[in-house]
């Protein structure tokens, strides 16, 4: 017998029935994930149907999508979905406390080796800690809820191996973004990304975050990363020990393909609109003015974000024809930028900080786009009318690029020379 990638681990382990076939399988799940926006479907059909949930201590609920709600309808959305979890008594229920997928990898029921699913793409980011976690419809969602169970296509898997150092200017955005442009957005349709860091002093855990949640932007069923001693370290701070099972792959195991990527040279990148994968280097990219600037979502808004930005303002001013935005991943991600100071300093230079919620990545509230906007932004998604306006635009790139376009007012190529000169 060949030997086993990660995922393929990770659902041996929650297979139902072993004799299931090897393509499809009925598997538990460790944990379901759900938001306002999408929970909200289900509602009807989980009253009408009568089922219960199977175990609610196994579910985590966050109203991120409209926290607090800035019109009506999506005020009697919010209450509703509310009212669900409060009658279900979910005791994980996150209430305006930030975005789902920031709070699900903030909370013990995310453990390496685990199986997550949540009703809505970007749950993949769990695989930054070890997890295989995805995204799936509300139909789906409602099943698992009922019977602690789903169905999976055993995916293929590629490899990817990150090698060399990581420059200081360069975080875990670039490196997505660089295998954006060589995937496309299709290029790992329903298969596993299996992500080995070996590199010279290894990505921070806000860059594998970064990485794992974009993974889906390339078509991904999970982006996971092989635990390693940073994985330790996270869940060893978050929980005071590792409860986990840090799954790793059989040293023979057999992947679809295998991609080798040298950090060494990355510089910063940018996703053109309207694509992800529209990826281009920073130096090659003809000057853009920009109208608005976007350090937030689930892809980012962590405290290393918010010090990078931080870092980049301090005793500078964003650009007087320039709106910033900062909303951070996490209430509890927000009170360390407090107490670290971060918040004064991006106030002071101009910024706006915000409640922590989706806002204004997709739309919501925030920060929304007019058809003139041309927005930087550290968010996961540029398609057209993602943020705003149909006519708006919003290239992609990393917090600290970012940063420098809000100073400058222009999203440049030289953006990285002297910090004098940006």
């Amino acid at each position: 017998m060949s030997g086993r990638t990660l995922s393929d681990k990770v659902i041996d382990a929650h297979t139902v029935d072993e004799h299931d076939t090897n393509l499809f399988r009925r598997v538990t799940v460790d944990a379901v994930l759900g938001h306002d926006a999408t929970t909200a479907l289900l509602i009807d059909d989980f009253e009408r149907r009568g089922v219960s949930i199977w175990d609610r201590s196994r579910v985590l609920l966050a109203n991120d999508h409209f926290s607090p709600p800035a019109t009506a309808e999506r005020a009697d959305i919010s209450n509703r979905f509310l009212a669900f979890a409060r009658e279900q008594d979910i005791p994980n229920l996150m209430l305006d406390r930030g975005i789902c997928h920031q709070l699900l990898v903030e909370h013990r029921l995310c453990q390496a080796g685990g199986l997550i699913v949540g009703a809505d793409s970007h749950t993949v980011m769990a695989g930054g800690i070890g997890a295989c976690a995805t995204g799936m419809g509300a139909t789906d969602i409602l099943f698992t809820l009922a019977t602690g169970t789903t169905w999976l296509r055993r995916p293929e898997t590629i490899a990817v191996r990150l090698h060399g150092e990581l420059p200081a200017q360069s975080a875990g955005r670039d490196v997505v973004l660089a295998l954006l442009a060589v995937l496309g957005e299709s290029g790992a349709q329903y298969r596993s990304l299996e992500f080995h860091d070996e590199s010279t002093t290894r990505l921070g855990q806000d860059d594998r975050f970064a990485i794992a949640n974009m993974a889906v932007e390339i078509g991904a069923k999970f982006g996971v990363f092989v635990p390693d001693e940073v994985t330790e370290d996270y869940y060893l701070q978050r929980d005071g020990e590792f409860l986990g099972t840090p799954v790793r792959p059989d040293a023979d195991a057999v992947y679809e393909r295998v991609i080798d990527l040298d950090l060494s040279g990355l510089d910063a990148r940018v996703a053109k609109p309207w694509s992800p994968a529209n990826v281009v280097p920073l130096r090659e990219l003809e000057p853009v003015r920009i109208t608005s600037a976007f350090l937030g979502s689930c892809a980012s808004g962590r405290l290393s974000d918010i010090a990078a930005v931080a870092e980049e303002l301090a005793d500078r001013k964003v650009h007087p024809e320039v709106r910033f935005v900062v909303i951070p991943a996490s209430v509890a991600v927000f009170q360390q930028a407090l107490r670290a100071g971060y918040v004064e300093t991006l106030t002071e230079a101009g910024a706006i900080v915000n409640h922590s919620s989706c806002g204004a990545c997709g739309g919501i509230d925030k920060g929304v786009l007019g058809a003139q906007d041309v927005c930087v932004s550290s968010s996961n998604r540029n398609f057209r009318g993602r943020m705003g306006h149909w006519q708006s635009r919003t290239y992609l790139a990393s917090p600290r690029t970012v940063a420098r376009a809000a100073i400058r007012g222009v999203l440049a190529p030289d953006l990285y020379g002297t910090r004098e000169d940006s």
